[in-house]
């Protein structure tokens, strides 16, 4: 009878793939990453859509210059200056903004206050510092564009 020898003891092999323990770490590594690049990136967005209420601000300020213009003085009539209205408010093209008109320091007739606030519903509403935005009829910008980032 022949007594078999003891071969060297097989290890197990290991199966491909990842342990729990990696696939955590990795998570850990995104969510990490996440939570540093999403709030630069919400102020970029918000950055951006803050154009949304300086055209408004232009275009308002064209359509009272010619209304001025023709009827040799201003109007506070959102319709009449092209702005789209929404119910009672008067919003800009891409609705991150409502739009008003209201007499300047010397009435109406002859100067004119246009301003930006955020709408409730968008995320302008956590832009600091920037969620208000006005232009006068001399090309006065508030808030004061050399003090400000928000122009």
């Amino acid at each position: 009878m022949k007594l078999r020898t003891p071969t060297s003891r097989t290890t197990p092999q290991r199966s491909a793939g990842f342990t729990l323990i990696e696939v955590m770490i990795t998570m850990a590594i995104i969510a990490l990453l996440a939570m540093i690049a999403f709030p630069s990136f919400m102020q970029s967005i918000r950055n951006s859509n803050r154009s949304d209420a300086q055209a408004a601000l232009a275009r308002v300020s064209v359509n009272l210059e010619r209304f001025f213009a023709t009827n040799g003085t201003y109007t506070a009539n959102s319709t009449l200056i092209g702005l789209q209205v929404d119910g009672d408010t008067a919003r800009s093209d891409a609705n991150h903004y409502t739009v008003a008109v209201a007499a300047g320091p010397t009435g109406i007739a002859s100067s004119y206050i246009i301003t930006a606030t955020a709408a409730a519903d968008s995320t302008q509403v956590h832009d600091e510092g920037c969620t208000v935005l006005s232009l006068d009829s001399q090309g006065r910008r508030v808030p004061n564009p050399n003090d400000s980032r928000c122009w």
